[in-house]
């Protein structure tokens, strides 16, 4: 176990900076997490109007990922990243300055494109730092750790800026914050951040042309069976943690009765443990095996998540809720680890196009269905929903993910 910390002191220059940029990502979208449901709560807005609103967003990320995912190739993924935040801290502004509906769709129309940019590029751009599996898997762990350590604190921040401005004004405080974040962070990343290799650029293009040269003309068109069963997959996984995960603060706050700084408190609690479960989430895939570690995951998962649905005392509902969250981001951090590894350099933009297309359709689906549970004040179902979704994930990797990773 020393020896696989120290090792990951010693990864690559680009990693390494791209980590210590990630902390700033982690303040600003804990700030807009806790604080925008509540936010759109405060003017107005029921729960199941809320669920239409995110779900529009993930669908325009689905929409524009395969499209932004070429770009990348054409671009660059380093410059897509720093345009993406940019868009992400000017819907969080607009969301802070705006009161009505309309505008809080053009809100989620610039947060959308801002994460799809960053989602579709940041993994592959840190991988390419990297210069083995290895040091892929512990890069990928160690950013989704640094992540949710910091979203923990924005999180915790955002929690108490209400108390001192009245509900309105501290969201908006909060919003507005965040949005000044991202900028800062966004300029940031574009600065120290090393270029991608014009050769490495070159050279995915030229085996795109060889590729193409190679196979018949209808096959051109069509990504492979593999990306294909992959992108599924992703689907059922981002479905599943969709339903609770895009309302864990109203789920949270509804469900036990709390005040907005008591459900900060415990979100940034759930940060520590997100970012202890991502630290260790390289060290349990090699010290028990990658399939192993993701079923084992799959199931511990599925036995919380339906636990969770039952009425149980408040002390309770915490322990489980915390354990949930390191549960489900292990799960998480290994499949698209493991995923993305799997993939040769030239496909992995295009996955990542399609991965983030299929787990925008199963999110929305899921997010939309989570809004009209919650709209009829069920804070316990969308946690059994979770489970059944999550089993349906565990079977699909067993019958058609597993044997391709073998």
């Amino acid at each position: 176990m020393s020896d696989y910390l120290k090792d990951l002191l010693r990864l690559p220059v680009g990693v390494r900076r791209f980590l210590m940029t990630e902390a700033l990502y982690g303040i600003g979208i804990g700030l807009y997490a806790l604080v925008l449901n509540l936010h759109l709560l405060s003017k107005g807005l029921k729960e199941d109007q809320i669920g239409a609103l995110v779900s529009v967003g993930i669908l325009i990320m689905g929409i524009l990922a395969i499209p932004v995912s070429l770009l990348a190739n054409r671009l660059g993924r380093k410059k897509l990243l720093t345009i993406g935040i940019l868009f992400v801290a000017a819907g969080n502004i607009l969301y802070a300055l705006s009161g009505e509906i309309v505008y809080f769709y053009l809100a989620q129309v610039l947060v959308s494109i801002g994460l799809t940019l960053v989602e579709t590029t940041e993994v592959q751009l840190l991988f390419h730092y990297c210069s083995s599996r290895k040091e892929e898997m512990r890069a990928f762990s160690l950013m989704f750790a640094v992540f949710t350590a910091f979203t923990g604190a924005g999180t915790l921040i955002a929690g108490y800026l209400p108390s001192g401005a009245g509900e309105g004004e501290g969201y908006r405080t909060a919003l507005l914050l965040a949005g000044l974040v991202l900028v800062i962070h966004g300029v940031i990343r574009g600065l120290i951040l090393p270029a991608e290799s014009s050769i490495t650029l070159k050279e995915n293009s030229q085996g795109a042309i060889r590729s193409r040269e190679s196979l018949p003309r209808w096959k051109l068109k069509l990504p492979s069976s593999k990306l294909w069963l992959f992108s599924v997959f992703m689907a059922l996984l981002g479905g599943a943690l969709a339903i609770t995960g895009s309302f864990l603060n109203v789920i949270v706050k509804y469900r036990l009765g709390w005040l907005d700084d008591n459900v900060s408190l415990l979100l940034a609690v759930a940060g520590i443990v997100l970012f202890v479960s991502s630290l260790l989430t390289p060290y349990m895939m090699e010290r028990f095996g990658q399939h192993h570690a993701i079923i084992s995951v799959f199931i511990i998962n599925i036995v919380l998540f339906t636990a969770l649905f039952w009425v149980m005392p408040v002390w309770m509902f915490m322990i489980l809720f915390l354990i949930r969250g390191g549960g489900a981001t292990m799960l998480s951090n290994l499949v698209d680890s493991q995923l993305m590894s799997a993939l040769k350099e030239k496909e992995r933009n295009l996955f990542a196009g399609m991965r983030s297309v299929f787990r925008s359709v199963g999110s929305s689906i899921t997010t939309y269905f989570a809004g009209l549970i919650l709209a009829g004040a069920d804070y316990q179902m969308p946690f059994l929903f979770t489970a059944v979704v999550l089993g349906i994930g565990l079977v699909y990797y067993m019958r058609w993910v597993r044997p391709i990773l073998d």
